[in-house]
């Protein structure tokens, strides 16, 4: 109540007391905004965001792939996965460099990247791709995806 017409009294502060955390989440497209805020602490803000890029070009009877995935967080990525839209040839994916099974990565640091190559077979056309990535905030595993 600002003041009362019929009253004498003035106007009081309203006297809250927080206890607890207070977490914060704000999303901007593909970005978002992590916060956490203690009474009496310091607050905590993150960043988070998974961003790519993807080259093609034709190799004999099928095409090369090259995806480079970028955390443009302020958090490390736990795991990061890479979902084409086509068939993989066995034996073609590496991961940094090195052969793989599965186009996972099981962490990449925050403001880090990663290569991941891979042949398709003949005939496949240049896709979508997905990225996925799980950070842990504030003790939450969570995921966030980013489609190339």
């Amino acid at each position: 109540m600002d003041h009362c017409v019929f009253c004498l009294h003035r106007p009081e502060p309203l006297l809250c007391r927080w206890e607890g955390e207070l977490r914060l989440e704000a999303a901007d497209g593909p970005r978002r905004l992590l916060g956490v805020f203690s009474p009496g602490g310091e607050a905590l803000l993150h960043f988070v965001e998974l961003a790519g890029e993807t080259r093609t070009w034709p190799d004999g009877d099928g095409l090369v792939r090259a995806v480079t995935v970028c955390n443009r967080s302020s958090l490390p990525l736990d795991r990061v996965e890479v979902v084409p839209d086509g068939a993989i040839e066995p034996g073609s994916l590496r991961v940094e460099g090195a052969p793989a099974e599965t186009p996972e990565l099981a962490g990449l640091a925050a403001g880090g990247q990663a290569l991941f190559t891979w042949r398709e077979p003949a005939g496949d056309t240049a896709g979508t791709i997905l990225l996925r990535g799980r950070y842990t905030f504030a003790g939450q595993e969570r995921e966030i995806t980013c489609r190339l």
